[in-house]
């Protein structure tokens, strides 16, 4: 028996189910979506405003320094300020400096002279503040106090919500001492000046109100500091270790934990690197 022929409407309608079967099975094989195209870096220039250090719900706030002993590790042990109250001495809060915190694309010199007594006079980055009955301060220099090396300004790299930093210009002074606490730790200087360590560019210093030549690159070891940043409040976190070398605290570790919100832009004094000095015009005879 010859089957009768479909009509017109049931074969429409056989042809709608093809094609809605083909647009469905085109759908899963090609639509589904593709892998986002990761964030590309970017630089941070400006000022990251510190929060005050502080202790809270059982645990430091803001911005803070600790000292683990020798063969201790960002978790501790602990070496105990006798002058600090945080958590049995264990955290030496930090306060914001003249400038209000760390600057990059920018040097915070060490001040001149940069004691009296003993005490740190460097007060751009915090606060001058007391350890063990002395006053130190922290200063990021074009050429480091204590290893002579010639080191960039801070820099600050955002990728997403990570934070990478070259902090290697971050010296510490205390009794009349200076100690280097930066990451990447710098290599000390030789007589014969390191491989790009040229001075191609030039940074502004906050503390001495002038242009100082930078190097390209420093030569230096070990791992950058690493944080945390909100696109959205600009708040920022920033963590490092670095090893002392030197006076009473011989082969302990600095641990460094800065926390605030960041403010883009250049230091408000400096002018365009380059710039012709403004003149003042002539007063009419």
């Amino acid at each position: 028996m010859t089957p009768l022929p479909l009509s017109l409407p049931t074969a429409r309608r056989a042809g709608a189910l093809a094609l809605a079967a083909l647009t469905l099975a085109t759908s899963a094989a090609c639509g589904s979506p593709s892998p986002s195209q990761p964030e590309a870096p970017e630089q941070l220039v400006g000022l990251f405003r510190f929060t005050p250090g502080g202790f809270a719900d059982g645990k430091p706030t803001g911005t803070y320094f600790k000292m683990a002993i020798v063969g201790g590790t960002a978790d501790g042990p602990f070496v105990n300020n006798a002058n600090s109250p945080v958590d049995e001495g264990r955290v030496t809060a930090l306060h914001p400096g003249t400038a209000g915190g760390l600057r990059t694309g920018a040097y915070q010199s060490e001040a001149k002279p940069g004691f009296a007594g003993g005490d740190s006079r460097s007060g751009s980055v915090i606060t001058p503040t007391k350890f063990f009955d002395v006053l130190f301060g922290i200063s990021t220099n074009a050429v480091d106090p204590q290893t002579r090396a010639p080191l960039p300004a801070p820099s600050v790299t955002r990728t997403g919500t990570t934070l990478t930093a070259d902090v290697s210009a971050w010296a510490a002074s205390w009794n009349n001492q200076e100690f280097n606490q930066g990451a990447p730790k710098p290599v000390p200087r030789t007589d014969a000046a390191a491989a790009g360590q040229e001075q191609v560019a030039r940074a502004w210093d906050v503390v001495s109100q002038r242009w100082l030549a930078q190097p390209a690159a420093a030569k230096s070891t070990g791992p950058a500091a690493t944080g945390t940043f909100d696109a959205a409040t600009r708040r920022f976190t920033l963590d490092w270790t670095s090893h002392i070398q030197g006076g009473p605290f011989n082969d302990f570790t600095g641990v460094w934990h800065l926390e605030g919100v960041f403010e883009p832009g250049p230091p408000p004094s400096a002018a365009p690197s380059g710039s012709p000095t403004p003149v003042a015009p002539k007063k009419a005879p």
